[in-house]
């Protein structure tokens, strides 16, 4: 009966209080929307997409000024949908002064929400908070990936690899003290997404080929990885490959037309003379 008694005013803030102390403590309230997508591709076996974008020079890696880790709002953010679980390559194809980086992240059932900006209160080495500066090629639950992990800030499942053009920056020299390795790498922890992950880099390319890459959604940054460049343009190329089935299927399509067709030359003229 006591509870009857309170004040109107008391009612309206008991609830309220609640509700912020409950916003506070709990990991799954956030406001997602840290970062925005550039654009976003629908994924079937045999289709592919290009996104065509100007690079800055170290928004992935090697700037001095973020400690050599990667710069969420000069990068840029791409998703795809893949619709039929298959093998898909992801390439970056830059002009000469674009040096790219690029990492592809898996968040299931659901496109990236954005991630969550300064989640966790995280700040690194190089005194910037996310996504600001972000860890771009460690797993999820890592320093400076809070912001986008699931059950943290975002949506996120798992890193899946990562591939680098310019200079190698390990742990002790990194704003959060991940390993920025040259070259393509395969960082995933389980095989729930994919059975593989291949690639290689040039001065110029970037690519990452992924084994049996599971239908879901898909989030992939590119960036510039040499603080020396000039930037530039790039063509993001994400592909999917058709399966085995489907190759035999074609080109038994193809055979077979060419010999209808050659069948046709060599047939008579049946019209009277």
């Amino acid at each position: 009966m006591r509870k009857l008694t309170f004040s109107i005013k008391k009612k309206i803030l008991v609830p309220a209080t609640i509700i912020s102390i409950t916003a506070l403590l709990s990991t799954n309230v956030y406001a997602a929307g840290a970062t925005a997508m550039d654009d976003t591709a629908q994924l079937h076996a045999g289709s592919s997409a290009t996104f065509s974008s100007a690079g800055q020079k170290s928004s992935y890696s090697d700037n001095p000024s973020l400690s050599n880790s990667s710069w969420a709002h000069t990068g840029a953010w791409f998703t795809f949908q893949n619709h039929d679980a298959g093998d898909v390559t992801v390439s970056v194809l830059g002009d000469a002064g674009f040096v790219p980086g690029v990492s592809v992240w898996a968040s299931g059932n659901t496109e990236f929400d954005g991630g969550t900006e300064s989640f966790g209160g995280e700040v690194s080495s190089a005194g910037w908070g996310t996504p600001h500066s972000f860890n771009s090629t460690g797993a999820m639950g890592d320093s400076g990936t809070l912001w986008m992990a699931s059950g943290q800030g975002g949506n996120i499942q798992e890193t899946l690899g990562y591939a680098v053009s310019g200079p190698t920056h390990l742990n002790s020299t990194t704003g959060w003290g991940e390993d920025i390795v040259t070259g393509a790498h395969d960082v995933s922890l389980t095989n729930t997404y994919e059975s593989g992950v291949t690639g290689s880099t040039g001065a110029n390319t970037a690519s990452l080929a992924f084994d049996d890459l599971a239908a879901g959604w898909y989030t992939v940054y590119v960036g510039g990885t040499d603080h020396a460049s000039a930037g530039g343009q790039y063509d993001l190329v994400i592909s999917a490959v058709p399966e085995a089935e489907t190759w035999a299927m074609l080109l038994a399509g193809l055979g077979l037309i060419g010999w209808r067709l050659r069948k046709q030359e060599n047939e008579p003229n049946m019209l009277p003379a």
